[in-house]
């Protein structure tokens, strides 16, 4: 098959819009897809029990390491009071891509390359182990941590305890056409981002799955869903693992065998050593890494408060900054708590390449980046549902968006995206004050001068 990654023909984009001011839109269900293991592998692979893995796992060499803060959130790292209450345990944090492909792999190609990528990635093979229990909580909020006897630890076995059968799933998508297609993978997708159920089999592993939609045509066009436990992955890796794995099956389906085998690599640093560099982390440092630069960033988050930006749900006490800060402080939420479960909220869109080449163009005028004005824009468009739309004349909020960053341009930049990991950080960028509905005067006249001075003033405060 003549597969590519459809690059040239438009830019698809899935905007997964999780700030602080999450978008007060009625939380909906996803039905799940029809999903079937590949008939080819189910016929011969009788699957491991729980116990029969876990005793697989101890018994064959592995390498290890303690996950590192960001990991740890993504994981997550378990709060014992909290589970102490009989309440129930975090979720994971998902990472979801997709890959829209114009020709579909036979299911024995991909097989071969997901255990390719196996034996590549060792954070495709792990499980975790330790509950990053303290030896005790010594504040009066039982936040601060002493002692960590069994820390939460990667392991990889050296020999793939796991294979494609345990990762792969297909789906049989209910049309011949794209956009029965779209549907499928965005139903997928949609479903696979709010699901934090990877914790649940953190244990165990494996912490991913990759789901092929495929269409019962000859057009031969498919989809490729990577979702995964956010704590092994970020966007960067997963691009080029799938730029691997599609490379690996054109290989195999063209001569039979992968002609180029990738280097099989070790298990990743921690984002914090890729940074700060190895054994420079506050536990080895201590106060010598304290510096002026340092306790001015500290200065500036804390500032930020006084700016009192928008916390949903949107309570009355959430104007108090004092107030705010105490409460989070002692691990609750700022703006209250509701009973109703949050989902993310997605818009999927295609840019063809010529609106692609114009924003970029766009930006370049206005001295930002395609991400400072789609953050603009993210924040004008919440301020059409702050209180449900409920629009209050003359009022004007501050908005704070989370903006992801690749940790590996920053500081000593040791990891090289050789292998799946993640890198992936964070800044809170402040925006505001914004008027109420002003997405809406945006939206009906765009090319006034005041609403382009707004768009762009504000997208341009992203870069601080």
């Amino acid at each position: 098959h003549n597969l590519h990654v459809m690059k040239t023909h438009a830019t698809t984009a899935a905007l997964a819009i999780v700030p602080w001011f999450i978008l007060g839109i009625e939380a909906f269900s996803v039905p799940r897809p029809n999903i079937r293991l590949p008939t080819q592998l189910a016929s011969t692979t009788t699957p491991a029990s729980a116990d029969a893995l876990q005793s697989t796992n101890n018994d064959v060499e592995s390498s290890k390491r303690t996950l590192g803060s960001q990991e740890l959130l993504m994981l997550p790292r378990q709060y014992r009071p909290k589970l102490d209450k009989g309440e129930d345990a975090f979720p994971s944090m998902s990472h979801v891509s997709v890959t829209l492909l114009s020709a579909t792999p036979s299911i024995e190609a991909l097989s071969q390359a997901i255990e390719m990528a196996m034996d590549t990635h060792p954070l495709l093979r792990c499980h975790v182990e330790g509950d990053g229990e303290p030896d005790e909580r010594i504040d009066l909020f039982q936040m601060v941590r002493k002692g960590e006897p069994n820390p939460c630890t990667f392991v990889a076995p050296n020999e793939k305890t796991f294979t494609s059968k345990d990762v792969l799933r297909v789906v049989d998508v209910d049309g011949t056409d794209g956009d029965a297609l779209a549907k499928s993978w965005q139903d997928n997708f949609s479903t696979d981002i709010d699901d934090g159920s990877w914790y649940k089999n953190a244990s165990k592993g494996p912490l991913w799955r990759l789901t092929l939609h495929s269409l019962n045509n000859d057009d031969g066009q498919c989809a490729l869903v990577f979702a995964s436990n956010h704590a092994i992955s970020d966007q960067g890796s997963v691009n080029m693992l799938v730029d691997q794995m599609i490379a690996d099956v054109a290989s195999i389906e063209e001569s039979g065998k992968i002609s180029n085998k990738a280097t099989s690599q070790e298990i990743p640093m921690a984002m914090e050593d890729s940074v700060l560099g190895i054994e420079n982390r506050w536990s080895d440092v201590q106060t010598e890494g304290i510096s002026p630069s340092t306790l001015k960033y500290v200065a500036d988050k804390a500032a930020e408060g006084f700016r009192n930006p928008v916390i949903l749900p949107d309570s009355e006490k959430a104007g108090d900054s004092t107030l705010s800060a105490i409460t989070t402080i002692m691990g609750q939420s700022a703006g209250g708590e509701i009973e109703a479960e949050r989902k993310t909220v997605l818009q999927f869109r295609t840019l063809s390449k010529e609106t692609t080449a114009a924003l970029l163009e766009a930006c370049r005028t206005n001295g930002v980046t395609i991400t400072n004005a789609l953050t603009a824009a993210a924040a004008l468009t919440s301020s059409d549902f702050i209180d449900g739309g409920d629009a209050k004349a003359g009022t004007k909020r501050n908005y704070k968006v989370l903006q992801s960053l690749d940790m590996r341009r920053f500081g000593a930049q040791l990891d090289k995206c050789d292998t799946v990991a993640c890198m992936a950080g964070s800044n809170d960028l402040m925006l505001g004050p914004i008027q109420d509905r002003s997405g809406e005067t945006v939206r009906s006249n765009p090319e006034s001068s005041e609403n382009q001075k707004l768009f762009w003033a504000l997208s341009r405060e992203g870069r601080m």
